[in-house]
């Protein structure tokens, strides 16, 4: 497995101004990771991991400190600029699906195809691919109201992968689905991952955590690095 780096944040500050006081919810975030890691960021509800994945994908700019992903400081990207980065090198996956509901499968996974200018024949080509890597080469021509969750969630998979990006970008990927379901989830993640696929993964649940290769535990906008059972 490559070990070369391909994001690092160091000094990462959020703030936000709630009722004329400012709220520090990122309190200088360090974090680098390499290429191939399948990383947990693991969290309780309000410790700043939403936020940290919004920085982290391209959604949300820091107050302060330096972000570097695939040796571009993204800081000093236009808007633009940043747009490519998130078509081309990020693949989102959240735990609502965020499907198009008047479109197949087939479709869903197009879309960011379409978005980044891809041949027609050559985006049919593609989705089909990952659809059959997530196992759904049997439901292509299906809509989302006819899948069940995990199956949803798979086509959401085949969607982010596409464009063949940098990271799949997790986003509490299990917590709409029943135990079950959500390790069929997992199971997939490890096998992209074991095939070189770089995967952060945003959770408050310590046995989704378990699943990754190396856990980043955030408490009250901090990091560090930690053990399942101290979470």
């Amino acid at each position: 497995m490559q070990t070369d780096t391909i994001l690092t944040m160091k000094g990462i500050e959020k703030e936000y101004l709630v009722g004329g006081e400012v709220s520090r919810v990122l309190k200088g975030i360090d974090l680098t990771v390499d290429r191939g890691e399948f990383l947990a960021i693991l969290g309780p509800s309000g410790s700043g991991k939403s936020t940290l994945m919004n920085i982290i994908g391209c959604l949300d700019v820091p107050t302060r400190g330096e972000y570097t992903l695939s040796g571009l400081h993204i800081g000093s990207q236009d808007e633009k600029t940043l747009a490519h980065i998130r078509n081309k090198q990020i693949g989102f996956i959240f735990q609502s699906f965020f499907l198009m509901q008047r479109q197949t499968a087939l479709e869903n996974v197009k879309m960011p195809l379409i978005y980044a200018d891809m041949p027609a024949k050559q985006q049919e080509e593609r989705a089909r691919e990952m659809l059959c890597l997530v196992g759904l080469e049997d439901k292509m021509d299906y809509y989302p109201t006819q899948l069940s969750g995990g199956q949803q969630q798979r086509v959401a998979i085949a969607r982010a992968m596409a464009n063949d990006p940098t990271i799949l970008l997790a986003d509490e990927p299990t917590g709409a689905l029943d135990q079950k379901t959500g390790k069929q989830v997992m199971d997939l993640f490890h096998k992209l991952n074991d095939n070189g696929r770089t995967i952060i993964m945003i959770t408050h649940d310590v046995q989704i955590a378990g699943h990754a290769k190396r856990i980043v535990k955030i408490l009250d906008g901090n990091i560090g690095e930690g053990q399942v059972s101290d979470a």
